[in-house]
């Protein structure tokens, strides 16, 4: 059994914006200190980290799955996917709570059904309800209680395998 690891971008993305070029740019004289030029470059995108132990390890990339649906495009590192949703924060709320769309893709290019995802920091569980509604199985750590607890109410509410069942469905429609 491998068991796949999903960073949290959030926590990347932080460090790589915490450079001591960016503070100095932030503590120059003269820098605008407005809120909208404070907010212009932030959260713009989110980091994904893929990677495997070893030169030799083994690994999935279900390419063909995540690819356009035109065989001439080849997939971007950049994907356009809406911030969440409200009708995903129904159980509750996390302050950096990712798009479950962006999830089932990570989840579906990097895994088999019925392997194993392990999410170290997993906040509102959305790699969990995205590694449940595909088929697979799910660890995650979580060190706040609150969103411990929201996260087992949304890994809870979530029907497995039912992105899978509903692809299936759309595949025999035609």
């Amino acid at each position: 059994m491998r068991v796949h690891l999903i960073a949290d971008p959030c926590r990347v993305a932080r460090e790589l914006c915490s450079s001591p070029r960016r503070r100095q740019l932030q503590q120059s004289p003269g820098t605008p200190r407005s809120a909208l030029s404070q907010l212009a470059w932030a959260h713009a995108h989110e980091t994904l980290l893929w990677a495997s132990k070893g030169s030799g390890a083994r690994y999935t990339f279900n390419y063909d799955l995540i690819n356009s649906r035109n065989p001439q495009a080849q997939v971007s590192s950049v994907w356009r996917i809406a911030s969440v949703p409200m009708r995903e924060k129904s159980h509750g709320r996390h302050p950096t709570q990712k798009p479950l769309r962006l999830l089932r893709r990570a989840v579906l290019a990097s895994s088999e059904e019925g392997e194993l995802v392990f999410d170290p920091f997993s906040g509102s569980g959305t790699t969990g309800v995205a590694a449940k509604e595909l088929d697979r199985f799910f660890v995650g750590a979580e060190t706040e209680q609150e969103y411990a607890e929201l996260a087992e109410r949304r890994i809870g509410a979530a029907v497995r395998g039912r992105v899978l069942r509903d692809l299936a469905v759309k595949t025999e429609d035609g």
